[in-house]
């Protein structure tokens, strides 16, 4: 009883650090438009995201003197021949400037050969991070890059959101 009890609260706190994929869906429609030059009326199949898409972005959770909790989030396209999906979400530890730290976060995405569902439009990624505070640091950027793993064409990278916290008022 007592194992499987200390192995639910493992298995709940490691949820939290998990990185969470959705799918974006969308559904058909119909669109009619009269063409003015012909006076005759077209009807035209189109898609319509049901899914919210997330904007990319770094959102403060909470914040205490030892470590600050964070949520990174973003999306990509995927549709078509080609998929793409959200392997992981990579650490890299920046450089620290005085009394500010970077901390760079690259979404790795990978592309796989085959066909998307007609009715996947892409995928919305999640994660809450905790990073431990060293004692001298007042202020964090955070950045958060897309790293295309098979593509030939990624040469340089420029992040997709950043966000810096600062840290003057610890609790």
């Amino acid at each position: 009883m007592i194992l499987t009890s200390f192995l639910t609260l493992l298995s709940c706190r490691n949820n939290g650090q998990k990185l969470q994929v959705s799918a974006i869906y969308t559904e058909p429609g119909r669109i009619t438009k009269e063409v003015t030059e012909t006076g005759s009326v077209h009807t035209y199949s189109t898609r319509k995201e049901v899914t919210e898409r997330l904007d990319p972005g770094i959102v403060m959770i909470s914040k205490t003197k030892e470590a600050i909790t964070f949520r990174i989030q973003g999306n990509i396209s995927s549709g078509g021949h080609i998929i793409n999906k959200v392997k992981k979400l990579r650490f890299e530890k920046g450089e620290q400037n005085g009394h500010t730290i970077t901390l760079r976060y690259y979404a790795e995405i990978r592309k796989y050969p085959g066909k998307e569902s007609a009715g996947v439009n892409g995928y919305n990624y999640t994660k809450d991070e905790t990073y431990r505070l060293p004692d001298d640091v007042k202020s964090i950027k955070i950045e958060l890059y897309e790293d295309r793993i098979n593509d030939a064409s990624n040469t340089k990278q420029k992040p997709i959101a950043q966000k810096i916290f600062n840290l003057f008022a610890k609790i």
